[in-house]
């Protein structure tokens, strides 16, 4: 039977040649049964605008920086800038709008959300050479998951029936009735549980011999071939990460100040993916397929754990030099898959059936990062300050027993390191006015080989972020009863990987197959979230 032997976490590079006796498939909607090294590395995708409104509207430039809760997240040396305790709160809304060059339109949707919450307790103040001792704790929020993705195609001549017809090559009908229990067959994995679902609402049929007996393939006889498909795709995602830190910050001397932060991570997102196809046929019958829709819904609930350390040296009062280390966030995550699938007839029947849910734990490594930052103060008038990260995806491992190896196998082939950029300013016009803005570019995790084959415009079996730029403005209040009120206004403007609906490839010397479907292009998601946070002193 044709079977997938590049599943191991779902091959992302759509390959330009099959080798003997293999069938490749995957797709934005047949990859999400699996779990990628693709999907493990976007919740690494962190971005500092979420956090509090100073930070976000310096562009998260703040790894020279400190006195900030969003400290713990960055460089934890921050927190023994402390002069007092401080408790802190940011509310965010965040509207992210999605486009596409195919034929589409635009969909958005928003989200109201805690950035941050937490306290920075100024423990100890000495004479001697510890000069303060700071104890922090905080929820950060490091990445958004909202977001709405719609795309349509018309006119088409493949339908994803002839990706399932192929799927199931060799698969004995008695094996995917109900009867059967496909769900729970080890021998019928997840990504083909579409293939399951099409037989049970009869968009395919078995082929028969003059016996009767099974042929061994399927039939797709309720399409014509003159059949023109009409498809049309959205995905809607909930979620996000954050973490929770817990801090420690030293002073000394008011020239060196170090810090480490343990952090814990929680991860949630759902998706959930509606593929749906219309036929439209010259001849129409009733024993004709008229609709048809495919949703998998996905899952993904997990948490972390990791350590960031971090050092600021301040030479001089005006410029300090900032150095901090992230490791690798050790991740346990559960993954649920379920799909289900809608037949309409022209005749007015409708046929509908689901898959069970299928559960999975994955426990895997982020990619570990170094960030540098240097910043300069001008006359207590105004502050400049620069950041660069380095990410190295590539480092990212596998510790589930069985995809240790494929994993390493994809990380090495698709992921490269990452450089990040980001750049502040805040000035000071009046006494207890501040007025900033700022600039950020979050790199692509691609290596050289993935990042040449995204930009020659090829597509991969979804849609995965590369790179990002931030745009930021606020403004900061102080209040003489020693609190302080924080406004900021991030404009984010994110690139995606192009996707393939689906893609099946077999060959085995003999036959050569393909069933290729529409590819969404040149997808983009534009955010405008707006943080406000007030910080109470004491």
């Amino acid at each position: 039977m044709r079977r997938l032997f590049c599943i191991a976490m779902a091959c992302m590079l759509i390959p330009t040649l099959a080798t003997a006796q293999t069938a490749i498939l995957g797709g934005e909607v047949i990859s999400p049964a699996n779990m990628s090294h693709m999907e493990a590395a976007k919740y690494s995708q962190a971005e500092y605008g979420f956090m509090s409104a100073r930070v976000a509207g310096m562009g998260g430039a703040y790894t020279s920086l400190g006195a900030d809760l969003s400290s713990m997240a960055i460089n934890p040396a921050g927190i023994g800038m402390y002069r007092s305790s401080a408790m802190s709160f940011t509310m965010g809304y965040d509207h992210t709008s999605s486009t596409n060059s195919t034929v589409g339109y635009s969909k958005g949707k928003g989200n109201l959300s805690f950035g941050q919450i937490g306290s920075a307790l100024n423990l100890y103040q000495g004479s001697g050479s510890l000069v303060s001792f700071t104890l922090g704790f905080a929820y950060n929020k490091l990445a958004d998951l909202n977001f709405r993705n719609s795309a349509s195609w018309n006119g088409g001549e493949v339908t994803i029936a002839e990706f399932f017809a192929e799927q199931m090559y060799g698969f004995d009908p008695s094996l995917l009735g109900s009867n059967g229990s496909p769900f729970s067959n080890p021998n019928i994995y997840t990504d083909e549980w579409g293939g399951v679902l099409a037989y049970r609402t009869y968009l395919m049929d078995p082929a028969v011999n003059a016996d009767g007996s099974f042929a061994g393939n399927y039939i797709i006889p309720g399409i014509p071939l003159s059949s023109r498909i009409n498809s049309a795709m959205e995905v809607v995602s909930e979620g996000s990460v954050g973490e929770f830190d817990f801090s420690m910050g030293f002073n000394f001397g008011n020239f060196l100040y170090l810090g480490t932060t343990l952090g814990l991570q929680d991860i949630e997102q759902n998706l959930r993916y509606n593929y749906s196809e219309e036929y439209v046929s010259v001849n129409s019958g009733n024993d004709e397929v008229s609709y048809m829709d495919y949703g998998p819904r996905v899952g993904n609930y997990g948490s972390g754990v990791n350590f960031k350390i971090g050092a600021i040296l301040r030479p001089t009062r005006g410029l300090r030099f900032g150095v901090a280390y992230h490791s690798p966030t050790i991740v346990s995550l559960t993954r649920d898959y379920y799909t289900n699938m809608t037949t309409a007839f022209r005749a007015a029947d409708s046929y509908y059936a689901e898959s069970s849910i299928n559960s999975y734990n994955y426990s895997y490594s982020s990619p570990s990062k170094l960030l540098l930052g240097a910043s300069v103060t001008i006359a207590n008038k105004a502050i400049l300050s620069v950041d660069y990260d380095k990410v190295w995806y590539g480092g990212m491992s596998m510790h589930t027993e069985g995809l240790e190896e494929s994993f390493a196998n994809d990380v090495d082939a698709d992921f490269g390191s990452a450089n990040n950029v980001r750049v502040g300013i805040e000035l000071v016009p009046v006494k207890n006015i501040y007025l900033r803005g700022g600039y950020a570019y979050y790199g692509s995790p691609l290596g050289r080989e993935a990042a040449k084959y995204n930009k020659e415009g090829n597509p991969f079996y979804g849609s995965y972020k590369t790179d990002t730029q931030n745009f930021s403005l606020g403004m900061g209040f102080r209040f003489g009863v020693g609190s302080v009120l924080d406004i900021a206004w991030t404009l984010s403007k994110a690139n995606y990987t192009n996707s393939i609906m689906y893609y099946y490839s077999y060959s085995d010397g003999y036959d050569n197959v393909t069933v290729s479907g529409p590819v969404m292009s040149n997808l983009k998601h534009t955010t405008n979230n707006v943080a406000v946070t007030y910080t109470m002193l004491f």
